[in-house]
């Protein structure tokens, strides 16, 4: 299950498209195709400084050594086909480089 992410600029990818976040959110709850979703995790560098001092930031900030995958996934995007549980079940994700979108969402 392979996570490619496109968003160059985030903090968490390596510009390989690779993300090593420790979980990844997408949001997009009432979405109908992939621009009504965003990947919450993305974080651009020039954000850096407000997302050390969220303090939610440690969801993320706690990543290994291993690229993410599918499974570190969590998914509010309740109308697509791969959303069980607010669990991502795409064996494939891809992460738009743009806007972030989920381009693995699918009606």
């Amino acid at each position: 299950m392979t996570l490619n992410c496109q968003s160059y600029n985030c903090i968490h990818n390596d510009t390989k498209g690779k993300c090593f976040a420790k979980v990844i959110a997408i949001k997009g709850r009432n979405a109908q195709i992939a621009a009504g979703t965003v990947c919450d995790s993305y974080v651009p560098p020039e954000d850096w400084l407000n997302y050390v001092s969220n303090e939610l930031a440690s969801d993320f900030m706690e990543a290994d050594d291993s690229p993410s995958n599918t499974q570190n996934i969590n998914c509010d995007a309740i109308n697509c086909r791969y959303n069980f549980d607010t669990v991502c079940t795409a064996i494939n994700v891809a992460i738009d480089h743009l806007d972030a979108n989920c381009e693995t969402f699918r009606t």
